[in-house]
């Protein structure tokens, strides 16, 4: 019985695959397109004097990941805190309330901080702050003069050849983006791992 249900499944699958071959190509036969003449075409070329030309895709950009635990985990040696950048003259812009996941009730706060061009982004609880994104793109404070110092002896090799460096850490939880024009360090994207 178990042979007579499969054989009769075969010839249906069979006969399905049969009928929608035929669907298909009954249905490619009515979008048949028809080529212009190579005249035809240099007249409606020449028709539209005004058409800007596509420019050529710009080359793709290079990517180098590279490993390294203590640049990945501690990207500015000495972390800026809030209120060493707001001693500093940095404006809190954004304040969202934000749940805690591991205190039942606890409602923390997500701070949007700006700092000389340079946005922050920090968790803060009762206990702490905890840096959760930082765009750098001003590297004259003291805190961008020591990210691009150690950004420089780790990715020396890899700038004059590359766009984009990601470090990364081991465990694949912290990573800096690092972006290079003309072989100069432009910006950095911190984003440590926050529980």
């Amino acid at each position: 019985m178990l042979a007579a249900l499969f054989l009769s499944s075969a010839k249906a699958a069979s006969a399905t695959s049969l009928y929608a071959a035929v669907l298909l190509s009954a249905c490619g036969m009515d979008t048949e397109r028809t080529e212009l003449p190579a005249s035809r075409k240099a007249a409606a070329q020449q028709a539209r004097p005004g058409r800007a030309v596509r420019p050529a895709a710009p080359a793709a950009t290079r990517i180098v990941r590279l490993t390294n635990d203590s640049l990945a985990g501690q990207p500015f040696g000495e972390e800026p805190t809030v209120p060493e950048l707001l001693a500093s003259g940095a404006k809190v812009v954004a304040r969202r309330p934000y749940k805690n996941l591991h205190e039942a009730g606890q409602i923390d706060t997500i701070l949007l901080v700006r700092h000389q061009g340079n946005v922050f982004e920090f968790y803060r609880a009762p206990e702490k702050d905890l840096l959760r994104d930082a765009t750098i793109t001003n590297f004259q404070p003291a805190y961008g003069r020591r990210l691009r110092t150690r950004l420089e002896s780790a990715c020396r090799s890899a700038a004059p050849t590359t766009d984009k460096v990601r470090i990364g850490d081991t465990e694949r939880t912290n990573y800096v983006s690092v972006i290079y024009q003309s072989g100069r360090l432009s910006a950095v994207h911190v984003e440590p791992y926050l529980d």
